[in-house]
């Protein structure tokens, strides 16, 4: 006899996605700074983030990823996360991008 596991309509909250649109407000963009900013954000969370942007995703823990998407100021990058503390992570990097000065 087969068994198959019970299917929950809940999901749960480790495999929850969360998704954070933020825009690159920096007049020199996402320079080496501001990633490196970014992946100390995502090194404190259980989560796993990634960034998606000029047709790129990206793992948001990897400096050179983060700077391969070559995002100019005004571009629009979409923060996704899965994990135990995917909001709080989303937050804290949305605030990185907040901080940024605009020209």
């Amino acid at each position: 006899m087969l068994r198959y596991p019970i299917q929950s309509s809940r999901r749960c909250p480790a495999q929850a996605s969360q998704i954070r649109v933020v825009r690159v407000m920096d007049p020199a963009g996402l320079h080496l700074r501001r990633c490196l900013a970014v992946v100390n954000a995502v090194r404190k969370y259980e989560a796993r983030v990634t960034v998606v942007g000029n047709g790129q995703i990206v793992d948001a823990a990897s400096i050179l990823g983060l700077l391969s998407i070559a995002a100019i100021p005004g571009t629009e990058l979409v923060l996704s996360a899965k994990g135990l503390t995917a909001d709080e992570a989303l937050d804290d990097i949305a605030n990185v991008f907040a901080d940024m000065p605009t020209a």
